[in-house]
């Protein structure tokens, strides 16, 4: 029975560990500014674009270096995301997400999510729970 609350004990450590991870990534941000500064990006978890400013000086550039200058600021926030989320998940992952596929990154993702609700039923199941 001592084996049995060990292994709680410790599923809820991890529970907890993985709580936090998820909570830190999603206050994450990554900000981008084009090589001209005509463009500034926001980005959030995913890469998922969450704010875009354009300098109304943009607005004389011909479409393809406007086009460039977006993407530019695009890219770099997404980078900086990236090399945040890199900080928080390595620790928990035992390496960088940048250096996985994104398929390997999700499929541990929901192999991860899986033993978290495992271990969270055996624990209810046991009167474990806190």
């Amino acid at each position: 029975m001592r084996n049995l609350e060990n292994l709680a004990e410790y599923a809820h450590e991890q529970l907890a560990r993985i709580q936090r991870m998820q909570d830190d990534l999603a206050a994450q941000f990554g900000t981008g500014e084009s090589p001209r500064g005509y463009v500034r990006a926001v980005t959030g978890p995913g890469g998922a674009l969450q704010e875009l400013r354009i300098d109304p000086n943009a607005m004389r550039l011909p479409v393809g270096d406007l086009t460039a200058e977006v993407t530019a600021a695009v890219v770099e926030a997404q980078r900086e995301y990236a090399e945040r989320a890199n900080e928080i998940m390595a620790p928990i992952l035992a390496s960088a997400p940048s250096e996985q596929s994104v398929g390997d990154l999700e499929a541990g993702m929901h192999r991860l999510d899986g033993l978290v609700n495992d271990l969270d039923r055996v624990a209810r199941r046991r009167g474990l729970d806190s």
